[in-house]
Parts: C-alpha cells; structure tokens; sequence
C-alpha cells in the first residue's frame, strides 16, 4: 500500500458520493421510503395527541394533570407499567429501524442492494445489540457530562461508530472499542467530518421548520442520505486504520 491508499477521504466527496448513491434510480424509491417513514410516524404521534387533548395539543398537559389528580393508585400503577412497557417498544422498534438503516446503507455501497424487506429480520436480529450499545454509549457519555462538559464530548465523539459496528460487524468485534480503535488520533477529523452534518442537514432543517413545519418535514426525508453519509465516513476510517 503506498501513501495515499492511508489518507481519509474528503468529507466532500464523500457527501457527494453518498447523495449520487441514493438518488440513483435503482434507490431513490427506497431512500424516499426510509425518509418518509419518520416523518409519518411523527404526525400520527402528533395527531394522537391531538385527539387526545380534544382537538387542541396545548390542553393535553392539563388533561393528564386532571387524570392524574381523580384518578385511584391502582390505576396509576398500572398506568405506569403501561408507560414503561410502550417506552420499551418505542425503543426496540427505534433501535430495529437504525438497524435497518445501517443494513441498506451498508448494502447501498457495495452496490448489492436488495429490496428493503429483505433486511427486516437481519434488522430484527441485532436490534438489541444495538439497543445495549445505545445504553452504554449514553451512560459514559452522561457520566462524562456530569464530571465536566469536555470529557462528555471526547466520550460522545470517541463512540461514534459504535452503533455501526453493533449493528453489522460480527459479534465478537466490541462495538466501543472497536469504536475508540478506529478514532484513535483522528478526533478531529471526525469532528469536522459530523459538522459538515449540522451545516448541510440541521441547520436547513431548523430553518425550514420555522418557516413552515410541513417545509421541514419534506427537508427531514433527507435523513437517511445523510446517514448514508455518515456510514461512508465510518467505512473510510476503517479502510485506513486497517491499511495504516
């Protein structure tokens, strides 16, 4: 291997190389598919609270409030053992969905992209792999938030690949060390190269979204192109760790 084969890609090109991936026609339709699918979960969750607020969403914190109030211990147990049992379906189907994400990104750029249900069950398969190394990833991370700011930083940015690695290496490969293996040194380029992801995707969205909700939502589809991104990014700092 000579030099260059050990140089990171640019971030740029690697952001062109993954919008020119999905809007190939052979996956645009799936890529709309997997952008859209959020987005139509969250107006449902919005419209269920709506409804559940009596048509006005401001009004559901004081309809829960008076539930709560003339309602009997029984019943708010229950309550909350139905809460906790939604949070952790909400959770597993999350953790099943960024699975599925990482399944077609991965699929995308080697070019073998099948059609997106074929990837439900090896979605299935390691979603609470993933769903563990969400868990751990945000306890160092938190603890190191509580000891001072900056080492929650270092932490947040040193695990960045490891819901990736949990999600399709094999699994004897440790997600967050595997994680700290490829950073190893390169903390701020991977910092630099997750900026480019607030600039081109964040911050439009945040403006969109004040200008209209139903602009931003549209913008939101994007989502998964910039996963795709990002997962390139993740292939290239593999690619060089291993060749350097």
């Amino acid at each position: 291997m000579n030099a260059m084969d050990n140089r990171l890609t640019s971030p740029f090109i690697l952001l062109k190389r993954a919008w020119s991936l999905a809007l190939d026609k052979s996956n645009v339709g799936a890529y709309l598919a997997l952008g859209a699918i959020p987005q139509v979960f969250s107006f449902g969750i919005a419209a269920l609270l709506s409804y559940t607020a009596g048509g006005d969403a401001s009004n559901l914190e004081a309809n829960i409030t008076t539930f709560l109030t003339n309602t009997n211990s029984w019943w708010l147990e229950g309550i909350i053992v139905v809460g906790l049992l939604i949070l952790l379906i909400v959770s597993y189907v999350s953790m099943w969905y960024t699975a599925l994400l990482y399944k077609v990104y991965e699929a995308t750029a080697a070019g073998t992209r099948d059609r997106l249900t074929s990837y439900i069950q090896p979605a299935r398969l390691v979603s609470m792999r993933l769903l563990t190394t969400y868990v751990k990833v945000g306890f160092f991370t938190m603890l190191g938030f509580l000891l001072l700011v900056v080492p929650g930083i270092i932490i947040a940015v040193r695990y960045m690949f490891a819901p990736i690695v949990a999600a399709l290496e094999d699994p004897a490969v440790k997600p967050l060390k595997e994680s700290e293996r490829l950073t190893a040194g390169r903390f701020w380029k991977l910092v630099g190269r997750s900026i480019l992801i607030v600039l081109c995707y964040n911050v439009p969205l945040s403006l969109l979204q004040s200008i209209h909700p139903l602009i931003g939502s549209v913008w939101a589809m994007t989502s998964p192109v910039f996963g795709l991104y990002f997962f390139l990014v993740y292939l290239d700092f593999k690619r060089t760790t291993i060749t350097a």
